[in-house]
């Protein structure tokens, strides 16, 4: 049963990052790279924010279990994927 949780969290990682959310913010790392820009009105880059949301993640997650945790960490592990050219 274990095994179906981790491919039903990576298959809605990936479903996040391809459609639903493509629809609502844009590409994922054109999205990151928005956010990058809306910050502090510093320069940052697509990779600093997908880092970011990656600490975020594993904060919430080291502080209660939480699904969507896991589901988001994949999301932008595969984000910050397509920044670096993976």
């Amino acid at each position: 049963m274990k095994v179906t949780n981790d491919i039903d969290i990576l298959s809605e990682a990936y479903r996040l990052t391809h459609d639903d959310r493509n629809k609502d913010y844009d590409e994922p790392v054109r999205n990151h790279e928005q956010i990058a820009s809306a910050i502090l009105k510093k320069e940052l880059t697509a990779k600093d924010i997908a880092i970011v949301q990656i600490a975020t993640k594993l904060s919430r997650e080291s502080f209660k279990h939480k699904r969507d945790n896991l589901v988001d960490l994949a999301g932008y592990a595969y984000v910050l994927s397509k920044v670096e050219g993976d």
